[in-house]
């Protein structure tokens, strides 16, 4: 994931939304949304076929995780997959929980640079990892947009400033949203969408977590770069997020 919007506590019925880009090679397989099960808890993320990791998922708590690369920083050579990050954080008891489990991970093994956003209706955390250090960030702010090229709220995309409108209807929120994913930059305005024969955006998702995410989730999901490819609705798999012998 190259790029995350987090926005927080702008309506009760869907107190967390995201948005974000994957840029990624393009020959790189990865599956849409897909439950996936953990020691302690049940997620909702699309993965990596290669690495079996994830840039982005949802746990049964409503917890959000998110990933980016940090650009430019040096690859540590036989790191693990960063994908796993994700995972890890969601698979805990709580926010907290999670960021500790990651910052004992990368302590334990190095990994080369990331942004790891956790998220939940109270809080909005960033992990950043560069140069072997490990940052915590912890945003209060009900808005964060990070970047694999741009820090906690160093970017403000082109467009942004309609899907923040007050009381504004989901629906129309998310095709806002929307808008800003599909933006291929130009005029000074840094590309959102990329598009390459060998690298680019290779897939989009809308996220809105309700406060029972196994029941109201939205997750828009294109497998592709979204100014091509259709968003497609995965939410009603929010239902696999309850256990198995409450009907999951």
């Amino acid at each position: 994931m190259c790029l995350l919007i987090v926005l927080r506590r702008r309506s009760a019925a869907h107190p967390l939304v995201v948005a974000g880009n994957r840029d990624e090679r393009t020959d790189r397989p990865a599956s849409p949304p897909g439950l996936w099960v953990g020691q302690q808890r049940r997620v909702l993320s699309p993965r990596d076929r290669r690495a079996g990791g994830t840039w982005l998922g949802v746990n049964d708590r409503g917890v959000v995780a998110g990933l980016t690369n940090v650009a430019g920083a040096a690859v540590v050579a036989g790191a693990p997959s960063r994908g796993h990050l994700v995972h890890l954080a969601l698979d805990a008891d709580g926010l907290d929980a999670g960021l500790a489990a990651v910052a004992q991970a990368v302590a334990a093994t190095p990994h080369s640079g990331f942004q790891l956003v956790v998220a939940d209706a109270r809080a909005v955390v960033v992990l950043r990892h560069d140069g072997g250090r490990l940052q915590r960030i912890d945003w209060s702010d009900d808005v964060l947009v990070v970047t694999n090229e741009h820090g906690p709220g160093a970017l403000q995309p082109r467009g942004l400033a309609p899907a923040l409108a007050p009381a504004l209807p989901l629906d129309r929120q998310l095709a806002r949203l929307a808008d800003v994913l599909r933006d291929p930059g130009g005029d000074g305005h840094h590309p959102i969408c990329k598009r390459g024969t060998d690298y680019g955006t290779v897939s989009s998702s809308l996220l809105a977590v309700p406060p029972d995410p196994a029941r109201g989730l939205v997750w828009r999901y294109a497998a592709g770069a979204p100014d091509a490819a259709p968003y497609k609705e995965y939410g009603n798999l929010g239902r696999r997020l309850l256990p198995e012998s409450a009907g999951g």
